[in-house]
């Protein structure tokens, strides 16, 4: 059977047995490389450790006490729990029918008909009748207040109900505490701050301190920017008031550590690769995988890759769009990282191929919501003449980055990113001086830890020449004209910034000391 086929036939063999190993190592490999990463060595778990502790780690919060010294006979201060000027009253329906009742006694049948407690003074006196069917609770406790000409408060989860003199008797009593107030000693604390900014907390405490009848605060509060210290001049009751603020407001936020990648390639490069960075990872446990367009659930045996959860029509991951002639065969590809450091051999690979051209690749640390900028480039001079005097001026030709993370709920980061771009546009020189052309994007993304997002379309018309002959007969003075050519070729040239976030972990207490 085997010598009565012809060679086109054998071929043909050839090339399906060779097809169906290839494909039984691609979607097998991965699972065999899952399974020995169970076996983890010692070596590995100790380098893996070092590298995340290179990249440094976030401040830990620290415990602060600050005492303040009682009063000879002086009471622990009340914790007093501040309700909303408006509190909202029960609006359930209700039904009464009541006549000649006592108002005390019909405010607490109203009271229990709604759960609510209430505190009624003994000074409410009077009679009344009622007869209601079905109507708002609020409404009718309200009417029969203005009836009877008493009023209410929230104390708590409390309804206080006094009359209007009781009322004043209260107001009178606060304007006396006032009065104590403006003639008790001021207190002074110097209270460091180790991680905010003590200007703006300093604006933002004053508002706190109590006023007199003038409306001049009691007291104050100024800043030592030498120790970024706050000096808080005021009485007791704010100063308990002012330091739980400033230990709250006083936190560290974490650090994140901006990784970027500048990369400059022709515009077919990148049309070829089909780069669809936008999004570019989900992560399965702690696995991170790549999936494109056209890929495969499961491998040829039948055995489940972990790609669930991710949608290959989103533009997860790298595409790879390359004609695979009149096969009429169309594959995905889909590939695990085992590291983080996929993105930096997949553009290393391509540069030493020649399609493109890595510009640099820093990295920063900056804060949360704290803005961190990345300048590469050069300051170019510019002859001037003024009064017959010719003076140089220095202008700065960069490429300029600028993120703003945001850390939401300590796993996902919201970025506000800038990006321009200086060239010199010597098409449109002026007296010698080129022309400083300027692209500039802005854009607001939101990433998981560890993401990646690119930004492009900051692209440059690049212009060739050259020139080609037969040897030395073209260097023939005009004669040479003839035996040489000159071609002119225009490229579009995009630069593609990559940038992928992470935050820092906070350090483990004693973490310092481990080898």
């Amino acid at each position: 059977m085997w010598n009565g086929l012809d060679m086109n036939s054998k071929r043909k063999f050839y090339v399906f047995t060779l097809w169906v190993v290839f494909s039984i190592l691609l979607f097998t490999l991965p699972g065999c490389v899952r399974g020995q990463r169970v076996k983890k060595e010692p070596l590995f778990n100790k380098w893996k450790a070092m590298a995340e502790k290179s990249r440094g780690y976030s401040p830990t919060a620290k415990r602060r006490v600050i005492h303040l010294q009682k009063k000879a006979g002086a009471k622990a201060p009340e914790q007093v729990t501040e309700a909303p000027l408006e509190r909202p009253l029960p609006t359930q329906k209700i039904s009464m029918k009541m006549h000649n009742i006592e108002v005390a006694v019909l405010l607490r049948a109203l009271a229990r008909a709604a759960n609510q407690n209430i505190m009624i003074s003994d000074r409410v006196k009077g009679t009344t009748s009622i007869n209601i069917e079905k109507a708002p609770w609020d409404q009718v406790f309200n009417a029969i207040l203005r009836t009877n000409g008493l009023t209410y408060v929230w104390q708590g989860n409390i309804i206080r109900i006094m009359t209007v003199e009781d009322m004043e008797r209260d107001l009178k009593r606060e304007t006396q505490k006032r009065g104590l107030r403006l003639v008790e000693p001021l207190l002074t604390r110097i209270i460091h701050v180790d991680y905010s900014d003590a200007k703006k907390l300093q604006k933002n405490l004053q508002k706190f301190l109590t006023k007199d009848k003038d409306g001049k605060p009691l007291g104050s509060i100024l800043v030592d920017e030498h120790t970024n210290a706050l000096i808080i001049q005021a009485i007791r009751d704010d100063m308990e008031r002012l330091i739980p603020l400033i230990e709250k407001l006083d936190r560290p936020t974490p650090q994140i550590l901006i990784e970027a990648h500048i990369v400059e390639a022709t515009r077919e490069t990148a049309r070829e690769l089909g780069i669809q960075w936008g999004g570019l990872v989900r992560h399965t446990g702690n696995v991170n995988t790549y999936i494109t367009p056209g890929a495969r659930s499961t491998g040829v045996l039948g055995q489940p890759l972990s790609v669930a959860g991710i949608d290959p029509t989103s533009g997860m991951a790298v595409n790879f769009p390359a004609a695979l002639g009149n096969t009429g065969l169309s594959v995905g590809f889909v590939a695990e990282k085992l590291g983080q450091q996929v993105l930096a051999v997949q553009l290393s690979a391509l540069q030493k191929e020649g399609k493109l051209h890595i510009i640099s690749n820093p990295s920063i640390t900056t804060i949360d919501n704290q803005k961190a900028v990345i300048e590469s480039g050069k300051e170019v001079p510019y002859q001037t003449v003024e009064n017959d005097e010719t003076q140089i001026e220095y202008k700065k030709v960069l490429l300029r980055l600028e993120v703003t993370p945001h850390v939401i709920q300590g796993k996902t980061l919201k970025l506000e990113i800038v990006t321009s771009k200086d060239e010199l546009d010597w098409a449109n020189a002026v007296q010698g001086n080129p022309a400083i052309a300027t692209k500039k994007a802005k854009t607001n993304v939101i990433l998981e830890d560890g993401q990646t997002t690119v930004i492009g379309g900051l692209n440059k018309e690049k212009t060739d020449v050259s020139e080609s002959g037969v040897p030395w007969l073209k260097e023939i003075p005009l004669l040479g004209y003839f035996f040489k050519g000159t071609a002119n070729s225009k490229n579009m040239e995009d630069v593609l910034i990559f940038i992928t976030p992470r935050i820092l972990k906070e350090r483990i207490p004693g973490q310092e000391d481990q080898p």
